[in-house]
């Protein structure tokens, strides 16, 4: 698997509201920024992650296109796409530009910093 794919992957995996992979998928000193919240770490998203597991709110949707990966260095990559996103039960669809933001340590890609910026459709 190329490191595009790897990302994506990953990208995919943290999509899916699982606190558990956001834990083991993202650095503890990351830097999340959210239009709902602005910058927020990386434990107030586990935070917020099971807050929405317990009201029953996960993405069911997500589609992402346009996808760019750049090399910032050997060892970071910078993951650009627009998501079009679904939760559950919620008509509304989601519209956004996503940066990402991963470094390779230990042996595994982890997300450093991620930022979403809200797009009319």
């Amino acid at each position: 698997m190329d490191v595009q794919e790897t990302l994506l992957a990953i990208e995919r995996k943290l999509w899916t509201g699982n606190a558990a992979i956001y834990k083991h998928s993202v650095t503890e000193d990351a830097v999340l920024i959210f239009a709902e919240t602005g910058p927020i770490t990386r434990e107030a998203a586990v935070e917020a992650i099971h807050a929405e597991n317990a009201e029953g709110r996960k993405w069911e949707e997500v589609e992402f296109s346009g996808v760019q990966v750049a090399r910032l260095t050997e060892a970071a990559r910078l993951l650009t796409y627009r998501v079009t996103a679904r939760r559950g039960r919620e008509e509304s669809v989601t519209n956004a530009l996503a940066s990402s933001v991963y470094v390779h340590h230990s042996g595994s890609w982890k997300l450093a910093f991620h930022q979403q910026t809200p797009v009319a459709r």
